[in-house]
């Protein structure tokens, strides 16, 4: 799970929490997978089950909130206030029980400072909560005071902060990848930081997907078609089981507009088995494939994409956005 293998890790709980429903450590396990893959009902369930079979469990409550965190973000106005008070209190639930919960105290402290003052949002709360995280762990301390900076649009300190994890723990991972995150967006783009981040990461852990999911958007907008084509293949060969990088080169081709029918291969690639969990679902990769056609000039096939996209997906309102522009 920390790694990302979600498709390897629900085949292993899966039939532990199918097993005994009373198993609660199994039971939070599979709120974790589910989550990852997009099944909040699901996720709910085993989750509430967890803390139902072991309240005393810090892991267990967290991992309750990181559900209702998702279910506020994709909910309506009218609904989403409900959640983020839910996710609140299982946050501070969790940390009553273990007050070093790293996670919780990173959540807590993102809610702090986002939320508005009648849900209990308080920055200055938010401030004491990196202070402490830091306390407990440099590195994630200084990525926390980064997480503050982007909320703050302050981007020139969120890169300060990112450097300095990264220069805390340079073998560190995820220091590695989010800093090379943070330089591949196109609001700061700095493709040779990116590409250089990446890198490090692919060499700290050539198993994982999203050092190399980074590099290969670097490198098709670098139009490094070469070292792209490598670096995809180095990525199947160790990551089999998530295609992500197949999918960022397309949204990167899409972007520049340059090899649409290399792009166009990349998504059909990504699109030849089920993503993995917490990257783009198929109707993401749907959508992707019916842009990429669009651009080519082929708008028929690119409107059946989105028609598709929909069909997994009613809700998916760019989708709908896209289709609507393609059929006027």
């Amino acid at each position: 799970m920390e790694a990302g293998h979600w498709k390897r890790a629900r085949a292993i709980v899966e039939p532990r929490a199918a097993h005994d429903a009373r198993d609660a450590r199994a039971a939070c396990q599979l709120a974790r997978v589910k989550l990852a893959f997009g099944d909040l009902d699901g996720a709910l369930e085993a989750a509430r089950r967890a803390v139902a079979l072991e309240d005393g469990n810090s892991s267990y409550h967290y991992q309750l909130a990181a559900v209702y965190e998702e279910m506020a973000a994709k909910a309506s106005i009218f609904t989403a206030a409900g959640y983020a008070v839910k996710l609140k209190l299982e946050l501070e639930a969790a940390l009553k029980r273990d007050p070093g919960n790293r996670d919780a105290l990173d959540d807590l402290m993102l809610y702090s400072f986002e939320a508005p003052g009648v849900l209990g949002g308080d920055k200055e709360k938010a401030r004491a909560l990196a202070a402490k995280l830091a306390q407990l762990d440099q590195l994630r301390g200084r990525l926390a005071q980064a997480e503050l900076a982007e909320a703050a649009k302050d981007f020139g300190k969120q890169e300060e902060w990112l450097l300095q994890a990264v220069q805390t723990d340079p073998k560190n991972y995820e220091a590695q990848t989010t800093l090379a995150g943070f330089y591949a967006q196109a609001v700061h783009r700095k493709l040779q930081g990116a590409g250089q981040h990446a890198r490090q990461a692919v060499q700290l852990d050539s198993s994982r997907a999203k050092g190399y999911r980074i590099l290969a958007g670097v490198l098709a907008l670098e139009q490094r078609w070469g070292e792209l084509e490598a670096t995809l293949a180095a990525a199947q060969e160790n990551v089999p089981d998530d295609l992500a990088p197949y999918f960022q080169a397309a949204n990167a081709i899409l972007d520049s507009g340059v090899e649409l029918k290399r792009g166009e291969s990349y998504a059909r690639t990504y699109l030849a088995q089920q993503p993995e969990g917490e990257e783009p679902d198929a109707a993401h990769a749907h959508r992707l494939l019916g842009l990429i056609l669009e651009k080519e000039g082929r708008k028929r096939e690119a409107a059946a994409e989105l028609e598709t996209a929909l069909s997994i997906n009613p809700r998916f309102l760019q989708a709908k956005d896209d289709l609507r522009r393609l059929q006027k």
